[in-house]
């Protein structure tokens, strides 16, 4: 199953994924690192994580303000993105992934394609891209960033009104 979502993301990456896909992506590219021991818990984090409608140049596009928005925008945009951007110290390399739930309810895990790795200031940037919402898209959303044995490293929250 997990491959099937790497799949997905990799399609999404070539603009291949199909509408009502999953497509994620990661926006740094980790190239050559190897593997190493994790940190501990409290050295990772999400330092700044906001639904938006997409990502462009290594930023959210539309993001929402005051975590909300309407379920005609959610409709208009074809899905919702997840923007976040994790800080870790220099020298760690984990794989993450961004778990949906609405109203407490699992919506999808979507792996992201490329390790976090640490010693970027603003954070590592990456998202998840929700595209198969069903109605009614109204209600309380988490996505929670967690490492690839669990840890929660943050959380993004945000409502989607009728």
């Amino acid at each position: 199953m997990r491959g099937a979502f790497a799949a997905a993301c990799a399609a999404g990456l070539m603009g291949l994924a199909s509408p009502g896909a999953f497509a994620c992506a990661s926006l740094a590219a980790a190239r050559g690192a190897s593997e190493q021991q994790l940190a501990p818990f409290a050295q990772r984090s999400a330092s700044r994580a906001v639904p938006a409608r997409a990502v462009a140049s290594l930023e959210p596009v539309d993001p929402a303000r005051n975590g909300s928005l309407s379920a005609a925008t959610v409709a208009e945009w074809g899905g919702i993105t997840a923007y976040t951007a994790i800080y870790a110290p220099a020298g760690i390399r984990q794989a993450v992934e961004h778990v949906w739930f609405r109203d407490g309810e699992l919506l999808a895990r979507i792996p992201l394609p490329t390790p976090i790795q640490g010693g970027r200031r603003e954070g590592f940037r990456t998202f998840s891209r929700n595209q198969d919402l069903k109605p009614p898209l109204a209600g309380r959303y988490t996505v929670d960033v967690k490492t690839a044995s669990g840890q929660l490293i943050g959380r993004l929250r945000f409502t989607v009104t009728p």
